[in-house]
């Protein structure tokens, strides 16, 4: 059996070699936006009626975000993605996902909200990002929660990691460099996150409205980069 050390030094070595492929073979623009939510097999009808209301209005609020900020109008389309996980060697992973991607065809940008945690990325929010494809982890409460609740700790957890890996691409589709595609967002980030600067709160008919405010989105400020 190949030891753990060997098996992550293999790991981060395809999922580059992926990043490379997705480089060379993808377009400036995508045609449209599809958002994966992806749920263990035994799970995801649990989530379904837990989550999708609103990672679905989440989805919409992005299609006008990023029409709104970045001046790119996609088509956005969202499905659940249920899998069933593997053994120590076989785990759901960034590199099923690009798989997934490639699979699925590379003119659409995949944005898949999952269950685990990214490994080998140099995003620094639980994220990965390569040309045409996002991976997010998809943070949900520990305990149980009412609605409103549950809906509160998304905008405030997964809300922002979502525009943040967003960002990477978009910005990257408008044709900038990767210091400003990449660095300047994690900058940004970084601003937000130790509160230099405050991030953007919207209500649930995309408003924007204060942080103190009765709110349903976060985002990173895209004014700022």
């Amino acid at each position: 059996m190949k030891s753990l050390k060997t098996t992550i030094v293999a790991g981060a070595a395809n999922i580059s070699l992926h990043h490379k492929k997705l480089a060379d073979k993808s377009s400036l623009k995508a045609d449209r936006l599809f958002f994966i939510y992806v749920a263990k097999e035994k799970e995801w009808q649990q989530l379904q009626r837990e989550d999708w209301v609103y990672v679905s209005a989440m989805t919409r609020f992005f299609k006008w975000w990023t029409r709104r900020y970045f001046d790119i109008s996609l088509p956005v389309q969202a499905d659940i993605l249920p899998v069933v996980p593997g053994k120590l060697f076989d785990r759901m992973s960034v590199a099923y996902l690009i798989r997934d991607h490639s699979e699925r065809g590379q003119d659409t940008f995949h944005f898949y909200l999952t269950y685990f945690k990214p490994l080998f990325t140099d995003c620094n929010t639980e994220g990965y990002t390569a040309p045409g494809i996002g991976v997010a982890w998809w943070q949900r409460p520990a305990a149980s929660m009412s609605e409103i609740q549950r809906y509160r700790f998304y905008a405030d957890n997964n809300s922002p990691r979502v525009s943040h890996i967003l960002t990477h691409e978009l910005l990257r589709m408008n044709g900038k460099t990767k210091k400003d595609f990449f660095g300047r967002v994690h900058e940004l980030w970084d601003e937000h996150v130790y509160k230099v600067r405050p991030f953007l709160y919207f209500d649930n008919q995309f408003k924007r409205v204060s942080g103190e405010d009765s709110y349903r989105f976060v985002t990173i400020n895209p004014d700022e980069l």
